[in-house]
């Protein structure tokens, strides 16, 4: 069984409860990490990212480093307001679920999420696959990443200047192109605020505000001139990349399904 961290801010003990009922319902333990928040650190001069967006990121550093530094060879991590499906844990029971060099698999959907997807890989569990990721599939609620993965991103130097899930799993990062990452299908994570109870109470962020601004920065023209070359330069990437490996027989861009009992919540 891989081990499992969560990312938990102390002042929201609300979370940390959800996350662990959570873990305890499907016989699943996880290991709290504290989020690193905007009081943790001086906003660098100049970063594309909002104060909320660096926190994030820099969170998830942390257990990446964690993972080097005490050879985890792979792990789950979670985000504290992350619903589950579930077919996890015997997904995270499946030996073979990383052979052929998987170095990510993303769980999670926003719901209306379609991205381009090679063909599916059986799990030992029924019904659900894991599938080549070559296009975007944003968020970053849950994944399991390889310490190998964990390495290469900590010293990349712009691990600071991309939003976590861009990073991860967004064609900015490209690691769709250089690494081997995958999306379970179907998906088997949703965030809190995509459900209806969810947006109250322990689904209400403490970054809102801050990603808020660096969402309306993104707007600018500049930044949208930008978002086009990088598509463009995408496509270019995929043909290129999966086209020379036959992968791209078979792919298809499809809106994610997403796993029963999350889906009756939203």
């Amino acid at each position: 069984m891989l081990p499992i961290f969560y990312i938990n801010m102390a002042a929201r003990p609300d979370r940390r409860n959800h996350v662990e009922r959570q873990l305890a319902a499907l016989g699943l333990t996880g290991t709290r990490v504290d989020a690193v928040t905007p009081s943790d650190f001086q906003q660098p001069p100049g970063s594309p990212l909002s104060s909320g967006e660096l926190g994030c990121s820099r969170s998830h550093q942390k257990i990446w480093r964690l993972m080097v530094e005490q050879d985890i060879a792979a792990a789950l991590i979670l985000e504290d307001d992350v619903l589950l499906a579930d077919e996890v844990p015997a997904l995270l029971a499946d030996r073979t679920l990383l052979a052929g060099g998987v170095e990510a698999i993303q769980f999670e959907s926003r719901g209306n999420t379609k991205a381009l997807l090679g063909p599916a890989v059986a799990t030992a569990v029924p019904g659900v696959s894991r599938n080549r990721l070559m296009s975007s599939s944003l968020g970053s609620a849950a994944y399991i990443m390889t310490a190998k993965l964990a390495r290469r991103l900590l010293a990349r130097p712009d691990v600071d200047r991309l939003a976590l899930d861009h990073l991860l799993f967004g064609w900015a990062g490209e690691l769709c192109y250089d690494a081997r990452i995958f999306q379970t299908l179907p998906a088997l994570a949703i965030q809190l605020d995509q459900t209806v109870d969810g947006r109250r109470g322990a689904g209400k962020s403490d970054l809102d505000d801050n990603r808020l601004t660096g969402a309306l920065r993104r707007k600018s023209l500049a930044v949208r001139w930008r978002r086009l070359k990088i598509q463009l330069r995408h496509y270019t990437r995929v043909l290129v990349t999966f086209g020379s490996s036959g992968e791209l027989w078979g792919a298809r861009k499809l809106q994610f399904p997403i796993a029963e009992n999350l889906r009756k919540l939203m």
